[in-house]
């Protein structure tokens, strides 16, 4: 099993391995991968990443290191700002735009010594959930690249669900960190609304925009979250095992409806409640039969149309050319609806968001992160993929996507945990999925995707 970002930092100060060698692995491993998972817009130069990695290795030997992930890489979405590197979001319009400084989630993982390695795919402007970007690349799927990763944040997903880094920075909006993390086989977490500070991230809808972050296990992803959070807490780790009156609360939600989840998906979900729910107490399951996903999905989509309408109406009438047809058409389309369409979408989302706020008093939900696995890239993408991820993003929760055990040549399936605080949601995905996700292998066709 390779190391996580936890596993590397421990190592570092063991002295049983050097950031300068971690990093030399991994920039061999995007040369050879890379041109068939498609996840990397610009890699740092070797001299700058190697010069970074030597200087953390001094403070290891020093016992001065930052952090306990000091020198460990990490990547950024395409949306996220990194001083002196390509920020264009995905846009072909911004294609030119060089960030002058780093966004704060970013320098704070720098203040904690961790390097920034490469800028990450996505899809346009965070505005889809392919990850095909037509301006920059394709991202593949790593563990079946005959399917789409998911997005907007696929190229992150697909990065640490091959190896390429062992965490990667997204953002999520309806669903877009742990739609592609269930998808790749990896762990995606969304803190809840503004813990996670968004200064430096070209926004799409700032009223769902959140940051979140991709790994290959909970405890990189507790360790990363205490690092980026704008106001640290009392329980921001989870070496305390919870007592029994601790115990987090569990009630399935979105598993039980044949016309809403795939069999295949909702046997796996709960086989995997059955086989590790030890330390959690089941409540009854959560009925929301009555609540229609897909126009709730639809209104959230509305509110990320009209928003990018707005946030980018000027380079849409100064270099239309700059964005593709789909992103001006779901923006022109957005910012034509009248007053009664918004109003509407406004209120459904007002409703979403206190009835599953309600639903979360004493209890966190467990439901599939996505109704099927991955769907092929050659056909047309379903439009119902953020259905189970959008209600949190809506309510500003805590979410987090864990991946299901399965074999080897099984497609990934997701779970999803949510809840009113980040620490309890963590400490529920340690307890449903303690291990490390695998490395995925894609295989080296050697071809631009």
């Amino acid at each position: 099993m390779a190391p996580d970002a936890t596993a590397l930092g421990e190592a570092f100060a063991a002295r049983e391995l050097q950031p300068v060698g971690v990093i030399e692995s991994l920039l061999r491993r995007i040369e050879d991968l890379d041109p068939t998972v498609g996840a990397c817009n610009h890699v740092v130069p070797a001299a700058t990443l190697l010069t970074d990695a030597a200087a953390a290795a001094e403070r290891w030997r020093a016992g001065v290191p930052r952090s306990p992930f000091d020198g460990v890489p990490f990547g950024v979405k395409a949306n996220i700002a990194v001083a002196g590197w390509p920020w264009h979001a995905g846009i072909a319009a911004l294609r030119g735009r060089v960030a002058t400084k780093d966004a704060e989630c970013v320098a704070r993982l720098r203040a904690a010594g961790m390097l920034p390695l490469a800028v990450l795919n996505m899809h346009e402007a965070a505005l889809g959930v392919t990850s095909d970007n037509p301006a920059f690349r394709t991202t593949r799927n790593p563990r079946a690249p005959d399917r789409i990763p998911g997005g907007s944040s696929g190229g992150s997903a697909a990065a640490v669900a091959c190896g390429m880094l062992p965490i990667a920075l997204g953002t999520d909006n309806l669903g877009s960190v742990r739609l592609p993390s269930a998808l790749c086989g990896v762990v995606g977490f969304k803190p809840g609304h503004g813990e996670v500070p968004a200064q430096g991230v070209e926004p799409l809808a700032p009223s769902l925009d959140h940051v979140g972050i991709h790994a290959r296990s909970v405890r990189d992803l507790a360790r990363v979250f205490a690092l980026l959070r704008s106001q640290p807490g009392d329980s921001d780790t989870l070496d305390a095992e919870p007592g029994a009156d601790e115990a987090p609360a569990l009630a399935q939600w979105l598993i039980g409806d044949p016309e809403r989840t795939a069999a295949e998906v909702a046997s796996a979900v709960g086989d995997a409640l059955r086989d590790k729910a030890g330390g959690c107490r089941v409540n009854r399951p959560v009925d929301w039969t009555g609540v229609d996903l897909s126009p709730l999905r639809r209104a959230g989509l509305l509110e990320c149309e009209r928003s990018a309408a707005k946030h980018f109406a000027a380079l849409l009438r100064e270099r239309p050319a700059g964005f593709s047809a789909e992103f001006r058409q779901l923006t022109a389309w957005g910012a034509a609806q009248g007053a009664d369409k918004v109003r509407q979408a406004a209120e459904r989302l007002a409703q979403a968001r206190r009835s599953l706020r309600a639903e979360l008093d004493g209890q966190l939900l467990v439901a599939p992160t996505v109704s099927h696995p991955a769907p092929r890239r050659d056909a047309p993408t379903p439009s119902d993929l953020a259905d189970f991820t959008a209600p949190a993003a809506i309510a500003g929760v805590p979410a987090i996507s864990v991946p299901i055990d399965r074999a080897d040549d099984a497609l990934p399936i997701g779970m999803q945990i949510v809840g009113m605080r980040s620490p309890d949601v963590l400490r529920a995905a340690a307890l449903l999925f303690p291990g490390i996700a695998p490395i995925a292998q894609p295989p080296n066709d050697g071809g631009e995707p």
